[in-house]
């Protein structure tokens, strides 16, 4: 394993045990203790908190110092005058990991709260313990068994996320779960008094576990470095970031949110650009791109073809992929042949987008997979747009579209499991949009075919637009990186 970074930082993200300091008391899944027990951690869990002998079934010490034995992760949880003594106390228990759950430093623009910080991390750094934060929520990785949120995946998966927000951080990891988006290292570092994003991204970069990046970033306060880790970052894998402080408004709030000055956002475009990463202008957006670099992995070129039943929608998908740059050429003769011998004639059409209504008579899943795999023999097309939609009556609860058919719950899995499986036989990516249902059991279905395409290895998004500007951003770091496939 390469030196450097990687290997001065890669004990952060695996500790043998860890301390709650200013644990709650309170049952419940908002503590740090409980949502690291639930994610399964199989070291030493210490909660400390004076005013308690167990806290969720754990002994519960008085002081940092009362634990037997060396401390790895302490998570600070403890007032603004606490925290001076418990840097102290870490640095009795040889402490390598100190996370400021604490806020009320520089973040506030106070001149004694700035000053304090700047003691603490002083005394953090003679003793020897870094620093995450302050102002954050730290570290959830699944794979060492850490979170700093209840009911986030217990499984390990190649996605990493550095943000300065914790709320953005959850929701990125919320949003994308949903998604089949898992998670490698996520890190909310707030303040950034110690560790930062071009520390991370160094340490990224090198990570084996991790193949995807992405980011939410406020402020930058060493414009050099953070080149440098962004261009070692972007060489090695897709990085996408999400800039907060992109307006006037925008830079106050991020002044008072983690302290940061947003700065320029054309000059760190610019800088995003020549590091071969991209910037991104919403959370949605950002949760896009990065499916599309974890399920699609590379496309051979843009030329999409759309896949549906609704005509009126398919003209609509038509204007969105070509608004983004994609093309849409017309299928070969041969292949409109193909298509025309078994798809009903009244309100269809072949040549491209194929909008058919196959999949939805008695016979099912088969014609809609035939035409699919019809589709992908063309030599003209790159890719198969397939748009859908599981909103079946007005919430007609788990009733079948078909007297004796599947549930909508049962048909959207079986939809989604075929067309993985159809993607595989292919082999040309299938970009699926399951559009935003308008009944409740609409949701379920939809939810499920997420779920169960993301495991079948497929990108789903939530309208063509979407999927077009991710395949477009995907296209886009293909052309200028060394990963792009074979013409």
């Amino acid at each position: 394993m390469p030196q450097g970074t990687f290997a001065a930082l890669d004990y952060l993200f695996h500790p043998r045990s860890v301390a709650v300091v200013g644990a709650s008391t309170q049952e419940g899944p908002g503590s740090f203790v409980s949502a690291i027990k639930e994610m399964g951690f199989t070291g030493a869990l210490y909660p400390v908190n004076p005013k308690a002998a167990e806290i969720q079934g754990l002994t519960c010490y008085r002081r940092l110092t009362e634990i037997p034995g060396d401390v790895d992760y302490v998570i600070s949880s403890v007032p603004l005058r606490f925290v001076e003594q418990l840097v102290e106390d870490c640095g009795a228990k040889h402490v390598k990991v100190l996370h400021f759950f604490t806020a009320g430093f520089s973040e506030t623009g106070d001149a004694e709260a700035t000053a304090l910080e700047r003691r603490v991390l002083a005394r953090a750094g003679a003793l020897g313990i870094r620093v995450i934060g302050p102002n954050c929520m730290g570290l959830y990785v699944p794979a060492a068994g850490l979170s700093f949120m209840p009911f986030l995946p217990t499984e390990p998966g190649p996605v990493a996320f550095l943000s300065q927000s914790g709320a953005n951080a959850g929701e990125f990891c919320r949003t994308g779960e949903v998604r089949g988006l898992r998670y490698s290292k996520v890190v909310s570092y707030g303040n950034g008094a110690d560790l930062r994003e071009s520390e991370l991204l160094e340490y990224i970069a090198e990570d084996p576990e991790t193949t995807v990046v992405g980011c939410y970033i406020e402020g930058i306060n060493d414009g050099p470095r953070f080149m440098r880790a962004l261009r070692k970052a972007a060489s090695a894998k897709p990085v996408v970031i999400l800039k907060g402080g992109r307006t006037e408004a925008g830079t106050r709030a991020a002044n008072s949110h983690t302290g940061s000055l947003a700065g320029s956002l054309a000059i760190f475009d610019a800088a995003v650009r020549q590091a071969g990463a991209m910037r991104v202008d919403r959370m949605e957006e950002l949760v896009d791109s990065v499916v599309a670099f974890r399920f699609l992995g590379s496309l051979r070129g843009p030329r999409a073809a759309i896949v549906g039943g609704g005509g009126g929608y398919s003209v609509l998908a038509s204007d969105e992929v070509a608004s983004h740059g994609l093309r849409m050429p017309a299928l070969p003769e041969d292949i409109q042949q193909k298509l025309v011998a078994f798809t009903p004639t009244a309100g269809t059409s072949v040549r491209n987008p194929v909008d058919t209504s196959v999949g939805w008579g008695p016979d099912g899943l088969k014609p809609m997979l035939e035409t699919i795999r019809i589709v992908a023999e063309a030599p003209n097309i790159d890719f198969i747009l397939y748009h859908t939609s599981w909103s079946w009556g007005p919430n007609r609860g788990g009733q079948t579209a078909h007297p004796g058919g599947p549930t909508i719950v049962e048909a959207a899995r079986e939809s989604a499991t075929k067309l993985g499986e159809l993607a595989a036989e292919i082999g040309k990516p299938i970009v699926c949009v399951a559009r935003i249902p308008t009944t409740e059991t609409g949701m379920g279905g939809t939810l499920t075919f997420q779920h169960e395409a993301a495991a079948g290895g497929l990108a789903v998004f939530p309208s063509v637009d979407a999927a077009s500007l991710a395949v477009q951003r995907l296209l886009a770091w293909q052309e200028h990186s060394e990963f792009a496939p074979a013409k």
